[in-house]
């Protein structure tokens, strides 16, 4: 449960009666023609659930999350449509979550992961399918300690890679699970300086990613196992470069990688083992390379996609994606696709490449279609929300020129019917070192927000990834300056656009992002009424002294925000902090926190209420006790996202479904 300092809660009678009262009263005042009001649940609760479908390597099962009970579980049945399904209640409370769930080899047992308190202290469990119950072997029962699945170890049988940092918190040694015999061997021991392991296409080890150098930022080798058991250095990878083995085949010799090295953009290479001799096989001039596509086995990528505004998939095996898209056809004519599809790719192979999962995502429909290249039947697995086009919004990509020439990139949702100007909420990405990307209109957070009547905004500002080393690192030293300029200068292309109300803007963000929250409030480039602070970094030298030890990048962060260990640059970015600023904070805030969180403390979000509350200033403050940086827990989500609503009903007047009946069950 949160720990909140708001007015206590009223009787649930009488918060049901307020509730309706203002859901009508704030109906009656829009006058507009917005959809149906859609109640929080729906975009938070894990009420319908279902999707993520893996198909296991004979092809013959299908492992997916859905809803089981009141969170997400597992569901396992065969591929045969109408076939029954196993469920497994994992304790897993959040919908769509990005926990591990894969087949071992064997096709009968599955790993997951968990994050039970949101420490980032991964455990990794394997369940027998042949088994109704649940009665999972906790692969990883080390307290303290993260582990990471590296992939299946040998072509059969229930084997499989992982790496921990149980025995040096600082570095992952490499382990294998035998999950028939419920056993863990240790395979290889980092010397300190290991990074990263390298699983080949055979499924056996065949190379380490080792820093030259204890202190972040030197220089990386990556290093081929030979057969004598020795190590033979193969490529050296600069401190600032990109450099990413995807699937290495010692046999045949050659690797699959996406790099920047000697580039701006990340791109797509075949590598020869021997020769180091490098192949193109995929760029693009405007973004990196988002992500390559590989089938099953031991062949190199079948597809890449890249992202310049809405995502575009290529096939690099013709043959492929001439079935793709001959799948893509058969199921617009049996009405399992709404419409023609933005992006179809394939999610997942059997291990003889003949079945696969496809992905094909719609402006309103995001659907799971399982292929079989044999015979061309083409089977829809997941339910088609049909309610999505009549009640939400499409995601619109957009770009401005910044007031120094820059093109900033970001999307852009307009409530359902409105044509003029709205109330706009700012949701800035949080990293920076990430990306916004265009979404479909599903159940999530901004499209709750569209539906209460507001524009929503994302931008990729400078210090974002995705749109090359230059972009991101132009963002270096201004993350209180000119990057905030850039999220400002978007504010204003949406008011001169006509799609934002200069009157009536909010702003959002987690993480990076609530830290952005904070400084737009301080700085006041326009005119906010309120912001939402989640789990915003607030005093930088603090934030950046307390990172955990596994992580390899604090010469990013000296690079991007300054040393930490050199007075004058923690001082300039204590100087750059919000709490050395709170004062100029006058507008609403609401601040949400985790407690277990290990990237931003606790403590950022406890000085900030306290400063607000010494100055009399409007703040909120919701600390959830068993979460970390993400808030995933349904039930936090739903108390958070009515808080949120509250929040912004308040300060931009749009509309409220107010007290929310999943509020009442039991946890």
């Amino acid at each position: 449960m949160p720990y909140t300092r708001v007015p206590a809660t009223l009787g649930a009678a009488v918060v049901m009666w307020i509730a309706a009262a203002a859901c009508m009263t704030a109906s009656a005042q829009q006058g507009e023609p917005l959809p149906e009001l859609v109640p929080v649940r729906r975009f938070v609760a894990n009420i319908d659930y279902a999707g993520g479908y893996v198909l296991s390597p004979d092809g013959q099962r299908l492992l997916w999350q859905q809803t089981v009970g009141t969170d997400i579980g597992l569901a396992v049945r065969s591929v045969a449509p109408g076939s029954p399904v196993t469920t497994y209640a994992t304790g897993n409370q959040g919908r769509g979550s990005a926990s591990i769930r894969t087949w071992l080899a064997d096709s009968r047992h599955l790993l997951y992961s968990k994050d039970p308190s949101g420490d980032e202290n991964i455990q990794l469990l394997v369940q027998d399918v042949q088994s109704a119950a649940l009665d999972p072997w906790v692969v990883t029962p080390w307290r303290g300690a993260r582990a990471e699945y590296m992939g299946r170890s040998g072509t059969s049988g229930a084997k499989f890679f992982f790496g921990s940092n149980q025995r040096d918190k600082a570095t992952m040694d490499l382990y294998e699970g035998d999950a028939l015999a419920r056993t863990v061997r240790e395979v290889a021991r980092s010397d300190g300086k290991v990074t990263g392991w390298l699983i080949g296409t055979h499924r056996e080890l065949v190379g380490r990613v080792r820093q030259l150098g204890r202190e972040d930022g030197a220089d990386r080798t990556i290093e081929l196992l030979q057969p004598d058991g020795s190590w033979r250095a193969f490529k050296t990878i600069g401190g600032f470069d990109s450099y990413w083995v995807h699937r290495l085949d010692p046999v045949a010799g050659k690797a699959w990688v996406t790099t920047n090295i000697g580039r701006d953009k990340v791109v797509l290479l075949e590598v020869d083992l021997a020769s180091g001799q490098e192949r193109v096989l995929a760029s693009h001039e405007q973004v990196d390379l988002s992500y390559a596509v590989f089938g099953a086995g031991m062949a190199g990528a079948v597809a890449y996609v890249v992202e310049p505004d809405l995502p575009r998939i290529t096939y690099l095996d013709e043959a492929l994606g001439r079935d793709v898209q001959a799948a893509v056809q058969k199921a617009l004519a049996a009405g399992m696709l709404p419409s023609e599809p933005v992006i179809t790719r394939p999610q997942g192979f059997s291990e003889n490449n003949l079945r696969l999962v496809l992905r094909s995502v719609g402006h309103f429909d995001t659907a799971e279609l399982l292929l079989d290249r044999a015979t061309g039947q083409v089977t829809r697995l997941n339910p088609m929300q049909t309610e999505a086009a009549a009640l939400l919004s499409p995601v619109q990509p957009f770009s401005f020129k910044a007031s120094d020439g820059r093109r900033v990139h970001g999307y852009i949702i307009r409530p359902r019917g409105i044509t003029g100007p709205t109330p706009l909420v700012v949701n800035i990405h949080g990293g920076p070192w990430v990306r916004d990307s265009w979404s479909p209109a599903g159940f999530n957070t901004n499209q709750l927000l569209a539906n209460r009547g507001y524009a929503v905004m994302t931008v990729n500002y400078r210090g974002s990834t995705g749109y090359g080393r230059e972009h991101m690192w132009a963002g270096a030293r201004e993350y209180a300056g000119r990057l905030q300029k850039d999220i400002a200068e978007s504010v204003q292309w949406a008011v001169d656009q006509q799609m934002a109300d200069p009157k009536r803007l909010a702003l959002l963000g987690g993480s990076f992002g609530g830290f952005s929250v904070l400084m737009q409030l301080i700085q006041k480039p326009h005119d906010y009424r309120c912001g939402v602070n989640v789990v915003g970094v607030a005093n930088w030298p603090r934030t950046l002294e307390s990172w955990p030890p596994y992580w390899r990048s604090r010469h990013y962060v000296a690079r991007f925000y300054g040393d930490v260990n050199k007075p004058d640059e923690r001082a300039r970015m204590l100087a750059n902090s919000p709490i050395s600023q709170i004062e100029k904070i006058t507008v609403p805030l609401l601040v949400i926190q985790g407690a277990n969180d290990v990237r931003v403390q606790r403590q950022d979000s406890d000085d900030v209420v306290d400063a607000l509350q010494k100055l009399e200033r409007p703040v909120e403050y919701l600390l959830f006790k068993d979460e970390g940086h993400s808030i995933s827990k349904w039930r936090n989500r739903l108390a958070m996202w009515r808080k949120i609503e509250d929040t912004l009903a308040s300060c931009l007047g749009g509309r409220n479904a107010g007290f929310d009946l999943y509020e009442l069950m039991p946890r």
